[in-house]
């Protein structure tokens, strides 16, 4: 039995993310790169999902705030611990 769209007694609605929406939005913590600890190894560069992080003329990584989600996978994968987490001090508007 098939139901008709004008038989339907629940609507649910569909929400569309926003097309100017940065993924930095929601961000609760932020990576931070202590640049005397880092080794350039890149492994924060290349574990990025969200190609958020680039390496400067001088050889060191920098973190594209615009572009970073605060999945913090880039602190995990640095094996120096030049990468720690820091509390973003806004809070999310929803």
């Amino acid at each position: 039995m098939m139901i008709e769209e004008h038989e339907a007694k629940f609507v649910i609605p569909i929400i569309q993310p926003r097309q100017q929406e940065q993924p930095s939005r929601l961000r609760v913590f932020k990576p931070k790169i202590d640049l005397k600890k880092c080794e350039k190894n890149y492994n924060c560069v290349v574990s990025c999902p969200h190609a958020a992080i680039s390496v400067k003329p001088d050889g060191f990584p920098v973190i594209d705030y615009d572009l970073c989600t605060g999945c913090l996978i880039c602190l995990r994968e640095c094996p120096t611990f030049a990468i720690t987490e820091e509390h973003e001090h806004r809070v999310p508007k929803v």
